[in-house]
């Protein structure tokens, strides 16, 4: 289940839109707009945390950290929440935690672009799968925040249930499209094997 992340959860007070004075990512520079938008983030994605199966979108995180840090960019999101990812999975790193931007995904539950390239340049392998690697990141989480929710027995991975019924489908059509053999004598399908149980 994704969770739309509330700002009021956080330990911040923030001030309404029309008195905050907002500071331009041009004004303090990206390498100083990246590193706080990176502790904003870590916070929301700490929320998160805390719950079991809960998620956060990434255009909230795109969102969430411009209103908490009061630096905003006019740049499309996905030219620089890559690299506030990035370094919100090196904090984790650092403290010994699982990777914290495994919660971040996209409207239809999938990993946020950019996360099987961070994975590779944090540990050295790049999963094969990022849904599936999200999947055991995400649990380390729950249990490693003690999250509310937590099933006794610990839980298990799980891929997120828009995504996974959205892989269904593609397998489920994969198969259709499938060509059917048949036995060129009888025209009749042919078991896994290819022999005719008709024919031979």
């Amino acid at each position: 289940m994704v969770s739309t992340f509330d700002v009021a959860a956080t330990d911040h007070e923030l001030p309404d839109v029309e008195e905050r004075a907002w500071r331009d990512v041009s004004d303090v520079g990206m390498a100083t707009a990246r590193t706080e938008w990176a502790g904003a983030a870590r916070e929301m994605l700490l929320v998160a945390a805390k719950k079991y199966m809960s998620l956060v979108q990434h255009k909230d995180i795109a969102t969430g950290v411009q209103d908490l840090t009061g630096i905003r960019t006019k740049q499309p999101t996905r030219q620089w929440i890559g690299g506030v990812l990035a370094e919100v999975s090196a904090e984790s790193l650092r403290r010994g935690e699982p990777m914290l931007s495994s919660l971040c995904v996209n409207p239809d539950e999938s990993v946020f672009d950019g996360y099987a390239a961070i994975v590779g340049a944090a540990t050295g392998t790049t999963p094969a799968d990022p849904d599936v690697h999200a999947s055991h990141e995400r649990l380390a989480i729950y249990r490693h925040f003690e999250a509310a929710g937590l099933p006794a027995g610990g839980g298990t991975p799980m891929i997120p249930s828009k995504l996974g019924a959205a892989r269904a489908r593609a397998r489920k059509a994969a198969i259709a499209e499938r060509p059917i053999k048949k036995c060129p004598k009888c025209n009749m399908q042919t078991p896994a094997n290819g022999i005719c149980d008709t024919c031979d």
